[in-house]
């Protein structure tokens, strides 16, 4: 948000205050707001979800009533505020992007999830703004649950991770598809084909450790690299080449959160060169290195 804008944030809450961790990549958390919050955004993405109370919430595309059944998804950097509060109680979840996309091909298949979730993380077009949007009573008991379920199991001394992610998951699935009940235009992500057939081909790149192939893709799509290159960019706002390493990237990130592999194994399993190329790809995309990476995380 431009800081001459009529509508910037006064603050950032950055992840050492919510603390998510290699244990905790997910928090939940139930909050009594009983005066207005002014505009901020998140270093990190933020589901809220009213249990009680009202207030007037406020994004850069307007004011809206709250109540509850009502939930917001917010990604980072998002500014947004809460007005008119009238002792407003919320449960407020939080969670690491790269340690969701950890079953991105989970998610694809769940319509509108990707979108609702990570485009912010995935995409640099077809972003998705802040959502907020109305549960059904079942929707409602049953994400304030799973909420509720991952603060509980997140106050243990060794939370479970299978736990915490089929919590997370199961939450997610339900707020997609109350979005895609309520705007499903703006809930799907629209590829080509082709496009769709090179992010797969991507993954499996980024998985595997492999090279991927610009000129492999465009052959299968029986374009030019140049043409199947600005396809690939319009519908991604990357060009495959630098997606693919964002993919590459968000895969250290998962086997960062593990303090077992050393930097030069995930390195050698990734399919970099050496250590050194890997971290200064590693710091040109997450701004910090992975040793930080590692230390912010793995308190």
């Amino acid at each position: 948000m431009n800081p001459g804008s009529p509508f910037a944030a006064h603050y950032t809450i950055e992840q050492s205050t919510v603390q998510l961790s290699a244990g905790r990549p997910v928090r939940a958390q139930r909050l009594e707001v009983i005066e207005d919050v002014p505009p901020h955004d998140h270093a990190y993405h933020e589901i809220c979800i009213v249990t009680s109370g009202g207030a007037t919430h406020r994004t850069k595309n307007g004011r809206a009533p709250l109540a509850r059944g009502d939930v917001v998804v917010v990604p980072p950097g998002e500014v947004h505020a809460f007005e008119r509060v009238e002792r407003i109680e919320v449960i407020n979840a939080y969670y690491l992007s790269e340690w969701l996309m950890g079953d991105l091909g989970l998610l694809w298949t769940e319509p509108g999830a990707v979108p609702l979730f990570l485009s912010t993380t995935l995409m640099r077009a077809q972003i998705v703004d802040t959502v907020q949007m109305r549960l059904d009573a079942a929707d409602f008991e049953l994400v304030a649950a799973e909420l509720s379920q991952i603060e509980a199991e997140g106050n243990r001394a060794a939370p479970s991770p299978l736990f915490l992610r089929c919590a997370l998951q199961k939450a997610v699935a339900t707020m997609a598809r109350a979005w895609m009940r309520h705007d499903p235009t703006s809930a799907t992500l629209t590829f080509r084909p082709e496009v769709w057939t090179a992010m797969e081909a991507i993954d499996r790149a980024a998985g595997a450790g492999t090279p991927y192939s610009v000129a492999r893709s465009a052959r299968a799509a029986g374009l030019s690299v140049d043409h199947f290159s600005a396809l690939f960019r319009a519908s991604t706002g990357y060009g495959p080449t630098d997606f693919f390493q964002r993919r590459r990237i968000h895969r250290s990130c998962t086997l960062l959160l593990n303090p077992r592999p050393s930097i030069t194994e995930i390195a050698a399993e990734l399919g970099y060169s050496d250590a050194p190329h890997f971290c200064r790809l590693f710091k040109r995309y997450q701004g910090m290195t992975p040793s930080a990476y590692r230390t912010i995380y793995n308190v």
